[in-house]
């Protein structure tokens, strides 16, 4: 299946296009072919119409929060205030926003789809600093106007299927912010770097059922991007090659809340599985004691997820933007006993197989333990013993409603009858519901006790099942804080672990380049002297045919000059590092550059016996690029060619080609010599890198001509691959746009998008 991840941007041009990232979903394989920058809407709608089957995930959100459409007096179905919205000019549009905002209070100005508060997503109607309204108002109206199927906001009879996707949802797997509005940091660098090596990973294919093949030149695209366009690409397509291997008829998204979803829009993510809520596909109850109330109207998937929509938004915003965990876990606790009016409460995080005690809460005793509050929690870490009503729970991963603990024989609780011995208290109703994280493991407990009714505080009854729903979704969302929040402590602690070694590392590689760039203009001085002097003795041996002393003479030069041309690469290889290289673009005639590169190398046919076969186009004509770049890489490939191969062909080809109204100029370097063993094709284009080191005293060379020109290649916006065969050959493949651009980053999608 044809997988497309796009980045979107509200105003698509060359300086802020809209990126794309192209691949195939096979069996358990996602494989990407290209990344590529859409630079209008022409464009755009262009590739939609394209002929499927294929599924795309695109970064903007589909829909708008219900409570903006009810206000405008708006009907809910997508298409319908999709057409009424767009219909007006997008400054009207954004009026329209602007009156809403005005005649609400914060948080009510920018309101979140439920969707929003799962994936910790910003709301649609922000107009600035991300302004993804504008992205809804220019998207939309597109991907309706494509005929596609958009689901689950639009279904359709076909097979071109587009989704929402949301890149941060699967950045945030592995690291924090990778983006830069201005310049790229060496943070930002780094968090790129953990995202990709986290989405080659084992632990991806686990979540998302695939594993991700990347080639070398995309991936040091994706990582150069300092705007993050093409990496967001890229996780649009994982996240759309997730909801392809889900397939019909819902993509992966949850089958329950039909009019909700379908109107506000939902991003397919597997962190976003419902099932935990009891929404969608509903998993067996379990509870032990109530059995769980038939469904009806008033209490179906679609009720339950207004409600929640409307009760959870303020604790969901709070619970989001908490980043103390100490003060998220009273939080957490203090919404579970409002939600319930339960007497009291303890919150239990699971830490080295031991329940941890880190809030306890009881009005009647008047204790608050835990969270702001600094006194000490005097009670010990539970074991995980079977028989322990909250490491039960921990253990198996399900809720258990006690209506009253004196009743009940399944579990030991001992504990709380010393407990309500000592401070004349009776433990009654007790409620305990498991905090999993997005890999379905037990994070923490919640236990609420006593829960009362309104209006008789000193009354204890049993918890409701519709408490018990409460809960389940408001552990749902306290495990993604909690997770979240433990995980940023985390990375802060690692990263600072690393810093000090990091930026050691990048001092000592500063050094190394510094010292490299001085001893290679210091060394090439006095070889120039070398070679000029040592070519003026050779002329006089000759005129004096002094024929023992011009064979030395000779060698000496030839020596000489191998040595300058290691100074050189080196000199070259130091310029690139610390960013000092520099492409200078001239027009240029192909075939003079080529006769050019092949009369340089003549003398190192002869010497291995070689033969050389040129095949060149008619029609080659101009190029724009650096000319001596071009030449040089053509010199390092003839080199290598001619190096390992003896008594051989060596073959030039060189075509001209169009791919997407863009010409491309392709040089095929192919020779019969001993071939690379396909273990070491990836390493073969890293500095001071040969196959292995008997090759190196055979043959000689310094490793450096193929990292050198794959880098020449990049910086043109080119690429440089192989294939080889032992015993048979090699080929390397250089392909160069024939018109080279210099390189501007495109810019990254939401933050940057114009205002």
């Amino acid at each position: 299946m044809k997988i497309f991840g796009i980045d979107f941007t509200s105003a698509p041009g060359r300086k802020r296009p809209i990126t794309v990232a192209e691949g195939e979903l096979k069996q358990e394989n996602l494989t990407l072919h290209k990344v590529y920058a859409l630079v209008s809407f022409d464009e755009f709608e262009d590739l939609l119409k394209q002929k499927g089957p294929w599924i795309a995930g695109i970064d903007f959100p589909f829909g708008l929060p219900g409570a903006f459409l009810s206000t405008l007096g708006l009907p809910h179905d997508w298409q319908s205030y999709v057409q009424a919205l767009t219909r007006r000019s997008k400054t009207e549009f954004e009026k329209k926003i602007k009156t809403f905002k005005s005649k609400h209070s914060s948080p009510y100005k920018e309101p979140l789809r439920f969707i929003d508060i799962l994936a910790s997503a910003q709301s649609p109607l922000k107009l600035v600093n991300a302004p993804v309204a504008k992205m809804f108002y220019e998207g939309s109206k597109r991907i309706l106007k494509s005929g596609a199927s958009i689901f689950p906001c639009h279904p359709r009879k076909g097979n071109r299927i587009i989704l929402e996707a949301y890149p941060a949802l699967v950045a945030r797997r592995f690291a924090e912010s990778h983006k830069n509005d201005t310049k790229d940091t060496p943070q930002k660098t780094s968090a790129r770097k953990r995202i990709i090596s986290g989405i080659l990973g084992s632990g991806l294919k686990a979540e998302f059922g695939f594993s991700v093949e990347i080639d070398d030149d995309i991936k040091d695209v994706i990582q150069s991007d300092g705007k993050g366009d093409s990496l967001d690409a890229v996780l649009c397509s994982l996240q759309a090659a997730w909801a392809c291997q889900q397939g019909k008829p819902n993509y992966g998204i949850p089958a329950g809340s039909k009019s909700l979803t379908r109107s506000e829009g939902w991003i397919v993510d597997p962190f976003l599985n419902l099932s935990p809520l009891g929404i969608g596909k509903r998993k067996k109850p379990s509870l032990p004691i109530q059995a769980v109330p038939k469904v009806t109207a008033r209490n179906s998937d679609e009720g339950i997820i207004k409600n929640l929509l409307d009760k959870l938004m303020d604790i969901g915003l709070a619970l989001s933007a908490e980043r103390n965990l100490d003060i998220l876990l009273e939080m957490i606790m203090k919404e579970a006993r409002n939600f319930t009016y339960a007497d009291g409460g303890t919150l239990y995080i699971l830490e080295k197989n031991k329940l941890h005690c880190k809030i306890f809460q009881n009005d009647t005793l008047d204790i608050r333990m835990g969270g702001s509050n600094e006194s000490t929690i005097p009670f010990p870490p539970l074991e995980m013993n079977p028989s322990n009503v909250s490491s039960h729970v921990a253990l198996t991963g399900k809720t258990v409603n006690i209506p009253d603990v004196s009743k009940h024989k399944d579990h030991d609780f001992s504990g709380p009858r010393v407990f309500d011995k000592k401070f004349n208290y009776r433990t009654q109703s007790m409620l305990l519901v498991p905090m999993k994280n997005k890999d379905e493991e037990v994070i923490g407990v919640i236990q609420l006790l006593n829960a009362r009714k309104p209006g008789e505080p000193k009354r204890a009854v049993p918890f409701s099942n519709e408490s018990v729903r409460w809960i389940q979704s408001l552990a749902s969302q306290a495990a993604v804080a909690i997770t979240h929040v433990s995980l940023v402590q985390e990375i802060r602690k690692a990263y600072s672990e690393v810093a000090l070694a990091r930026d050691i590392a990048m001092e000592a590689n500063a050094a190394k380049t510094k010292f490299l760039a001085i001893m290679t203009h210091e060394l090439r001085t006095p070889m120039n002297a070398i070679i000029g002097y040592t070519e003026m003795l050779l002329e006089e041996t000759r005129e004096k045919n002094l024929v023992g002393i011009n064979d030395d003479l000779a060698k000496i030069a030839s020596s000489a000059k191998n040595l300058m041309q290691l100074i050189n690469e080196i000199l070259d290889l130091s310029k690139i590092e610390s960013g000092k290289m520099e492409i200078s673009l001239d027009s240029f005639k192909i075939q003079e550059t080529i006769e050019s590169a092949i009369h340089t190398i003549e003398p190192m046919l002869q010497k291995n016996k070689n033969t050389l076969k040129v095949q060149c186009d008619e029609n080659l004509g101009y190029m724009v690029a650096d000319k001596n770049r071009v030449r040089q890489t053509m010199i390092n490939l003839f080199s290598n060619a001619c190096r390992f191969t003896e008594d051989g062909e060596i073959s030039l080809e060189v075509i001209r080609v169009n791919r997407d109204n863009t010409p491309w100029v392709i040089f095929k370097v192919a020779d019969t010599g001993i071939g690379i063993p396909q273990n070491k094709l990836r390493s073969i284009f890293s500095e001071f890198t040969q196959v292995d080191s008997s090759i190196n005293r055979k043959f000689g060379g310094t490793g450096l001509g193929l990292a050198i020109s794959q880098r020449f290649c990049s910086m043109m916006g080119g690429s440089i691959t192989v294939t080889s065969e032992v015993n048979k050959g090699s080929t390397f493949t250089v392909q160069l746009p024939a018109k080279v651009i210099p390189f501007t980053p495109p810019l990254r999608r939401r933050s940057t998008d114009i205002a």
